[in-house]
């Protein structure tokens, strides 16, 4: 699973819909409604560990993409389970240079505001990330093509 920033990860492309998801991954092992926002469904597929979620008002489109498979890996180069430090810098610094750190009490998240990517770690090693599709403007989000 290769992370492509802007557009998804893999096969799986930021404005799909939820049968071009099921056509690639099959049908999900949960589904659920965003207890946060109930405008947002999510989408649970155990074996590839991924979380998918379709924005209802973009019509129904893939925007969020959250996951901690150990196989996901940017430029060829495995991004969880290794030290924080390192995917920031040596994996991700290429494109990605400023990073908002929020720490809590058994975890540290590491946002990066343009391309709207979250690595979750511990231990001071990647744990989850978290990818969305980056606005275009304060209203508007950017799509892919």
């Amino acid at each position: 699973m290769e992370l492509k920033p802007e557009i998804g990860i893999g096969n799986l492309k930021f404005g799909m819909k939820r049968t071009e998801v099921e056509n690639i991954l099959g049908k999900p092992d949960a589904e659920r409604i965003d207890k946060d926002n109930e405008n947002r469904l999510i989408l649970v597929f155990n074996n590839e560990k991924l979380r998918l979620t379709f924005y209802e008002s973009e019509n129904k489109r893939l925007g969020y993409i959250e996951t901690s498979n150990s196989n996901l890996t940017f430029n060829g180069i495995k991004i969880l389970n290794t030290n924080i430090d390192f995917a920031k810098k040596d994996i991700l610094g290429q494109i990605m240079k400023e990073w908002e750190l929020e720490e809590y009490h058994s975890f540290s998240t590491h946002f990066n505001d343009k391309y709207w990517l979250t690595l979750h770690s511990e231990f001071e090693t990647v744990t989850n990330l978290e990818l969305g599709v980056p606005f275009e403007n304060d209203e508007d989000y950017k799509w892919p093509n």
